[in-house]
């Protein structure tokens, strides 16, 4: 048994490793302000559509999901809201590339502003060191509300940008200092690099393994 103590601790060392690797990967985020505190929120059907920016790093990667802060003011008002991926025009929302899906407003809290998390259908591309926004629009009459923070020192948001149909584009900087801010979201996307070192990993792992069994 002391024999294979090395082996052993090999094994150890990169199951550990391949853990943190892959929860790094998958708790990628390119934009997160959730866990700051709320400023104060827009309504989606009365300012909407409203939007925020978000930047790719240097490798882009594969969007995986977006959560949005939300609450529900008017619970006796049923309505649905859309969850959308736009393009970047200039410095304002573009076309859309991609629907994340809807959510009724009955299924949206009334006591409190909580996350609601939204993903692709199927695996979506983001280029690299490309402005994308996300983007929530009333498909029906609600009293749905999208919170926003004025604290920009969170991932990914300062240099970004707010927009609303009604006070049109906000940069995030100058609107913190007018009592807004960005609206609060998460954006989830694993860089193509980290991905392949979990990939790597596993492999690792699965040789040990055998070396292990093979030493028995």
């Amino acid at each position: 048994m002391l024999s294979q103590l090395p082996t052993l601790l090999r094994k150890a060392s990169l199951c550990l490793a391949f853990t943190t690797l892959f929860a790094s990967a998958h708790a990628g985020l390119v934009y997160n302000n959730l866990g700051a505190a709320p400023s104060g929120s827009d309504a989606v059907y009365g300012y909407g559509p409203l939007a925020n920016s978000f930047t790719t790093g240097a490798e882009g990667g594969t969007l995986k999901g977006v959560q949005a802060l939300l609450v529900n003011l008017g619970p006796d008002v049923v309505g649905n809201v859309q969850v959308n991926l736009l393009a970047s025009n200039g410095a304002a929302p573009g076309n859309t590339l991609l629907s994340l899906g809807s959510l009724s407003s009955a299924e949206i809290a009334s006591s409190g502003f909580q996350a609601y998390r939204f993903a692709p259908t199927s695996a979506f591309n983001l280029a690299a060191n490309t402005t994308y926004w996300l983007e929530i629009l009333a498909a029906d009459v609600n009293a749905i509300q999208w919170a926003f923070a004025s604290d920009l020192a969170f991932p990914g948001v300062a240099g970004e940008s707010s927009y609303s149909a009604a006070f049109g584009v906000s940069p995030n900087a100058s609107a913190a200092l007018d009592g807004y801010g960005p609206y609060q979201m998460a954006v989830e996307v694993p860089e193509p690099g980290s991905l392949a070192l979990v990939s790597l990993g596993l492999i690792a792992v699965v040789f040990v393994r055998r070396r292990t069994a093979s030493l028995r």
